[in-house]
């Protein structure tokens, strides 16, 4: 548990919101269909599997921001539409972790993160990215396949 990975900077097309607890992973999962869209459009090719960056949690939900990996970024663009913009993907160290069943039963995953950081004594940033292996469409669905990284202070 807890492979030791260094994230590198990689383009990508972002989309940030927010979404109670109940809500996040149908949220994300329309999000990362939101930027699909608008990449098709510009005709871009995506360079990697979508992910999704907690940014801040509080006891009602979450602030996200999912985004999609680019091969490239168009020179002298920001933004693919209003709400989807152009920008890199976190960078730096970080822990890889896997969750494999149901988002439903995602905060088990996180909690044994939790459990297994503070044991092993180690610092981590409060940012928790979540990087989507295949598409699955519900929060039930038990064949979702998910690495969480932990970026280390």
């Amino acid at each position: 548990m807890g492979e030791t990975i260094e994230l590198v900077p990689r383009p990508a097309a972002l989309i940030e919101g927010r979404a109670n607890r109940d809500e996040v992973f149908g949220a994300i999962i329309g999000s990362i269909g939101q930027i699909r869209t608008e990449i098709a459009k510009a005709g871009l090719k995506a360079a990697g599997r979508p992910i999704a960056i907690f940014l801040e949690a509080d006891d009602v939900g979450f602030k996200y921001r999912a985004a999609i990996p680019l091969e490239s970024i168009p020179e002298g663009k920001t933004a693919l539409s209003d709400a989807v913009t152009l920008g890199l993907t976190p960078v730096g160290k970080a822990m890889r972790f896997e969750h494999r069943g149901a988002y439903d039963d995602i905060d088990a995953t996180y909690e044994a993160i939790t459990a297994y950081l503070d044991e092993k004594g180690v610092d981590a940033q409060d940012t928790f990215i979540e990087e989507y292996l295949n598409d699955v469409k519900t929060a039930d669905d038990p064949n979702l396949q998910v690495d969480i990284f932990v970026l280390l202070k």
